[in-house]
C-alpha cells in the first residue's frame, strides 16, 4: 500500500496501461522513489489510472516488484483511490494465512466448477494449534486437494460471511496458494549454509507477480 504524487499522465503500451508515481522520501537525505502502475486495457483499475493528471495523490494498493537496475518499484494495483473515489476503498477484501495444511481432502466435482475445502494449522502465542477451513475453486482447487499434509502454505483469498439454520460461518475462499514445494524434496532445516557454500532450493517459495 503506497501513498503516491502522479508524475505524468497514463500512457499504453505493451499492451499495458502505465502510469508514473513517485512515493515522497521520508528525509532530506532521500530522494522520491519511481512507481510504475501497471494493468491490462479494459480493467477498472486500468480506466482508473487513465483519469489520473501530474500532481494528482492517489492511494494504491497491490503487489510490486523492483524495475531492473534499481530504478524504482512496478505495481500491478489491486485498486486505486484518490478523495474523488474514496468509497471504492470498500472494495478491498484481502486475508493472508499462514501455516500447514492439514490432512489431505478430495476434490469435488460441483455443476462445471470444482471445490476443495481443506484447513490449516498454526500455532497462536499460547503454543495451542488452531485451525480454520480454506475453500478454493477451479484450478486452485486441484493444486489444494494435491499438496502434501504439513505443506507450509500461504493461501490470499477473500472472506465473507454466510448464515444457515441461525448459524453463521466465515468463509476463506482462496485466490493464490504459494507453497514450499514438499512434495518433491524434503522441507531442508537451512535454506543456506554458506561455510560449505550450498543453498537449499527446496526451501524457496513459489511467490509470483501477474504482471
Amino acid at each position: 500500500m503506497l501513498g503516491l504524487r502522479v508524475t505524468d499522465t497514463a500512457r499504453e503500451q505493451e499492451g499495458l496501461v502505465d502510469l508514473i508515481t513517485e512515493a515522497l522520501p521520508s528525509s532530506d537525505k532521500k530522494i522520491p522513489t519511481k512507481v510504475q502502475l501497471l494493468d491490462k486495457p479494459g480493467t477498472y483499475v486500468a480506466n482508473q489510472l487513465k483519469k489520473f493528471q501530474e500532481g494528482d495523490h492517489i492511494l494504491a494498493i497491490g503487489p510490486t516488484k523492483p524495475i531492473a537496475d534499481g530504478e524504482g518499484l512496478k505495481m500491478k494495483p489491486m485498486m486505486v483511490v484518490t478523495k474523488e473515489n474514496f468509497d471504492d476503498i470498500l472494495v478491498m477484501n484481502m486475508f493472508m494465512a499462514t501455516g500447514g495444511l492439514g490432512p489431505k481432502a478430495d476434490e469435488v466435482q460441483l455443476g462445471d466448477n470444482t471445490v476443495t475445502n481443506r484447513s490449516i494449522a498454526w500455532q497462536d502465542e499460547d503454543k495451542e494449534t488452531q485451525w480454520f477451513k480454506l475453500t478454493a475453486w477451479g484450478e486452485k482447487s486441484k493444486q489444494l486437494s494435491e499438496l502434501p499434509p504439513g505443506t507450509p502454505t500461504v493461501a490470499v483469498g477473500k472472506v465473507s460471511c454466510s448464515s444457515k439454520e441461525d448459524k453463521q460461518f466465515l468463509n476463506y475462499s482462496v485466490d493464490k496458494v504459494l507453497y514450499l514445494p514438499r512434495g518433491t524434496k524434503p522441507t531442508p532445516k537451512k535454506a543456506s549454509d554458506p561455510d560449505k557454500g550450498k543453498v537449499a532450493g527446496s526451501a524457496l517459495g513459489t511467490v509470483d507477480f501477474d504482471f
